[in-house]
């Protein structure tokens, strides 16, 4: 019986010892194929211009195509379901996106483990959120708005991009830090709720800056806060929760590229060398910044390092707030 067992373990220990191997000799010539990059939600929205812009110039690092394939659905975690659950091949990688990395799996059941499905390979986009009003509400100032909702409690209030979002929980941390009573308009979107504001449907809406900047730029809104810990150079003049007395609410979206759990680490380590230097490119730079992103990069370490403290510290808000879905 002993001796069927070690026969059996020893087979199993060659046959692993036979498939690492392989993925090491695999790593040596990658790629040799085109890589597809999942991107968990729909084309022609801001994540897919931060995809589609780094898609080329990778591609032409790596001396093969770089695939751009939207999966959208269920605030992204499909896509991002299909990223755990490819081949750990090196030919899959996804847009890895704070809400369903961080904050979703609190929220419903995911199909996939934010600890252990995924080897986060670099950091690519920071995108912060903002309060804005219409400007022709007559507030000119964070310290104007938080007047008028202290005259007129639960009587304000703000849109976002809907329940569980990120943009949602920055406000909720807004109000929390400044004890403002007013009251969360959840949308289908941002721009539902962006259009909601320029009609005066809407007395303010905390949305990334992404898609609020064109209509900042247009003259017709005003942000009010930044939740960056430094102000950004998109809004110079704007001041952060931070300076006004809030250094609890610094918060930014963060986006990067994950691949599946088991990707071999030579792969994992020449795909983040050549995605730092494509992040560097002004190009790619001018770009986020023009769509109101921050372009960034980091190590795998570090990558995975923001999420999984992010998960954490959402867990445990969104325990707190009681925030769901509904």
């Amino acid at each position: 019986m002993f001796a069927r067992l070690l026969a059996t373990c020893l087979m199993a220990s060659c046959a692993l010892g036979t498939f690492s191997t392989a993925a090491v000799a695999q790593s040596g010539d990658w790629p040799n194929r085109p890589i597809r990059f999942i991107v968990p939600f729909p084309p022609g929205g801001p994540t897919d211009t931060y995809a589609r812009a780094i898609a080329g110039p990778l591609g032409e690092a790596l001396n093969q195509s770089v695939v751009v394939e939207n999966r959208g659905g269920a605030g992204g975690t499909i896509g991002t379901a299909a990223v755990a659950k490819a081949a750990p091949d090196g030919y899959t990688m996804g847009f890895g996106s704070g809400g369903s990395l961080m904050v979703i799996p609190h929220l419903m059941s995911v199909p996939y483990s934010v600890k252990d499905d995924f080897v986060f390979v670099s950091s690519l986009a920071q995108v912060p959120a903002v309060l804005a009003v219409n400007v022709k509400s007559g507030i000119t100032s964070m310290a104007d708005f938080m007047e008028r909702a202290k005259r007129n409690p639960g009587k304000l209030n703000y849109g976002s991009a809907g329940n569980g979002t990120m943009v949602h929980l920055a406000g909720e941390r807004i109000k929390r830090a400044t004890g403002m009573d007013i009251v969360h308009v959840p949308y289908a979107g941002a721009a539902p709720a962006i259009t909601d504001l320029l009609g005066n449907q809407v007395e303010s809406v905390v949305a990334d800056l992404t898609p609020i900047l064109p209509h900042v730029q247009s003259g017709n809104v005003r942000v009010l806060v930044v939740t960056t810990e430094k102000r950004t150079s998109m809004l110079p003049d704007t001041p952060t929760m931070v300076e006004l007395g809030y250094p609890s609410v610094v918060q930014a979206t963060e986006y990067g590229v994950i691949m599946p759990a088991g990707t071999p680490a030579p792969i994992v380590e020449r795909l983040q060398r050549e995605i730092a230097k494509v992040m560097a490119r002004p190009d790619v730079r001018s770009t986020y910044e023009k769509v109101g992103a921050v372009a960034v990069s980091s190590t795998p370490e570090q990558y995975r390092k923001n999420v999984l403290n992010s998960y954490e510290f959402w867990g445990q808000f969104i325990k707190e707030t009681g925030i769901s879905l509904k």
